[in-house]
């Protein structure tokens, strides 16, 4: 972890003076990838470095919103022209920094793709960014002891990241596949609250930070990471029993679909079935999830399909989760289920409810990531 962090605070060096101290950790985010442009505001001093060389570019005192796209091989911001590969905006002071009308902290790094489109990437300080993800994970009205436990949960999820991808352009995106993240513009009170008395805490097993996941309601049973993604690890082994979430939003849930919707999705998605005549459970896992589904045409073909896949196909907001029953009804089918997310991990309206019964956050955390330990990040090898 300390090489990790080593070779972040190099990059940054290489930008120019941001005020890198010893031991402060940056996070990478995509906040756009591989898009035709975008816009981008400086309200105050700013500079502009070619990341590759660190050679100044340009210095200047306010850009006014102005467009950022390719142009000729270069890199177009506004009325100026960077023949570069990676562009690297810093801010000074207190200036403010917004893409496409949000704010945002630290600096970006505009990439050019290939002379195909832009990415920009967002390098914020890690407390920083924990900020930018809070409120979009859980109400900054929730129990402070909840929102405490989801800012040491995303932290950990966020160092590990760091880790795993090293070599990457960027840690994390900006999207439900990582870290739902609006910089600047997503901060509130009781968020930053949670997040400055937690600072630098993250979880870990056997003094290694692991990805913890988290969900909004397990349903009452939380899921075994390996089922979904080959992890296993104890502290993402599932079954923990989870009495806290039974009277929140989405414990129990029903959706109905029309078959010839599903047929479409399935088909959209390279799985090939004619008009659909019946779905049903072949196999459950230990946590009572779907683990696969025998789908049959009125033709009389039939295909399986594990769990995962469907949910994927059908829309993870649509089908709840994969805790689940399935009730035919002719042209139509029934999912009548349990929970919302994939149950791995902390279970947020859990938290929510353990907060309630005035659990603070470190009972939480270890409740949803049993054999986990409390550390800081500074402390790991």
């Amino acid at each position: 972890m300390k090489r990790v962090l080593c070779a972040l605070i190099m990059a940054f060096w290489v930008c120019g003076d941001v005020g890198v101290m010893a031991g402060t950790a940056f996070v990478r985010v995509a906040i756009l990838r591989e898009v035709s442009h975008c816009t981008l505001t400086i309200d105050g001093r700013y500079e502009v470095i070619d990341q590759n060389t660190g050679k100044n570019l340009t210095t200047a005192i306010r850009l006014r919103p102005a467009l950022v796209a390719l142009k000729g091989g270069a890199i177009q911001v506004g009325d100026s022209f960077f023949d570069a590969r990676r562009i690297t905006v810093i801010p000074r002071s207190d200036a403010m920094m917004s893409i496409n009308n949000r704010h945002y902290r630290g600096t970006v790094t505009i990439i050019n793709n290939d002379d195909k489109s832009i990415s920009v990437i967002n390098s914020i300080e890690l407390e920083q960014y924990i900020r930018g993800v809070l409120y979009h994970e859980v109400s900054d009205k929730w129990p402070l002891e909840a929102i405490k436990a989801q800012a040491v949960a995303t932290r950990t999820y966020a160092v590990y990241s760091m880790q795993q991808y090293a070599g990457r352009d960027f840690d994390m995106t900006s999207d439900i596949y990582s870290q739902v993240y609006g910089g600047r513009s997503s901060e509130r009170y009781r968020t930053n609250l949670a997040v400055s008395r937690t600072r630098g805490e993250v979880l870990t097993y056997k003094g290694k930070v692991f990805p913890a996941f988290f969900h909004a309601n397990c349903g009452g049973l939380t899921e075994d990471a390996k089922e979904l993604w080959g992890i296993d690890l104890p502290p993402l082994k599932g079954g923990v029993v989870s009495p806290f979430s039974v009277d929140a939003p989405h414990y129990k849930w029903r959706r109905n679909f029309r078959l010839k919707d599903i047929q479409q999705k399935l088909n959209l998605a390279g799985v090939k079935v004619g008009e659909i005549a019946d779905i049903r459970v072949m196999e459950r896992n230990k946590s009572e999830r779907v683990r696969s589904l025998k789908i049959t045409a009125r033709d009389g073909s039939s295909l399986k399909l594990d769990g995962k896949s469907f949910r994927d196909i059908v829309g993870p907001n649509l089908l709840l989760s994969n805790k689940y029953d399935i009730v035919m009804r002719g042209w139509y089918v029934d999912f009548e289920g349990y929970g919302w997310g994939h149950g791995v991990g902390m279970c947020q309206w859990g938290a929510y409810g353990m907060a309630k019964l005035r659990n603070d956050y470190k009972k939480i955390l270890v409740f949803y990531y049993p054999s986990s330990d409390i550390t800081t990040f500074q402390n790991l090898d």
